[in-house]
């Protein structure tokens, strides 16, 4: 009777351990699986960038990230001459801490002084060109970034690509007479264009 009962409660034992280890698995697959939906179903979608760079100046936008691989944003920015307006899309191929990205955005300044941006682009402005007032430009620009934190509610990211300038002068009258010496040369409007590189630091703080 004795080896009978010993044998009994090494079985009993032997069987509530096991059911035991399965019944914690079960409750840690369960308190996981929530916290994994959760990630997954409802990844944060809308929040604000920030960011400065070379040569486009100081931008704030509404980010939308309709899609995990997908970001789009769009706001106002500055160079410290006007103001201008942009809007441009991310692809995000991983998910990962650490992940590259792909981006391409295009904006226009409003018009500024002529001789800042000449001194702004490196260069003397003229006397005679004095007078021209109202100067835009359109860019687009591609680049390629390292993003950290691409899929949390924090994200830094650092872009390097090039950038494509389009710069238009409404009356350059007075640039080309300066230019040729000739006061009676006459012009509608310039446009200059130039590809640059383009550097851009930034975070994105996701609100939900």
């Amino acid at each position: 009777m004795t080896m009978a009962t010993s044998s009994t409660r090494r079985q009993r034992t032997f069987l509530l351990g096991r059911h035991g280890a399965a019944l914690t698995c079960a409750l840690g697959l369960g308190a996981a699986t929530p916290a994994l939906a959760d990630g997954s179903d409802t990844p944060h979608r809308f929040g604000l960038m920030l960011d400065a760079g070379a040569p486009h100046g100081v931008g704030l936008s509404a980010v939308l990230r309709p899609l995990p691989w997908l970001r789009l944003q769009a706001g106002p920015t500055t160079n410290t001459l006007s103001f201008g307006l942009r809007g441009g899309l991310s692809i995000l191929p991983m998910q990962t801490f650490l992940a590259p990205s792909f981006n391409v955005e295009a904006g226009h300044y409003f018009g500024s002084d002529y001789n800042d941006v000449v001194d702004w682009l490196g260069a003397t402005p003229s006397r005679a060109s004095a007078a021209i007032r109202d100067v835009t430009y359109n860019y687009v620009t591609g680049s390629v970034g390292l993003e950290v934190g691409a899929a949390s509610r924090f994200n830094f990211f650092l872009h390097l690509g090039l950038s494509y300038v389009d710069l238009g002068v409404d009356d350059a009258s007075a640039l080309l007479q300066d230019a040729t010496d000739d006061p009676d040369v006459t012009a509608r409007n310039l446009s200059v264009r130039a590809t640059m590189p383009s550097v851009k630091l930034g975070f994105i703080l996701y609100f939900f």
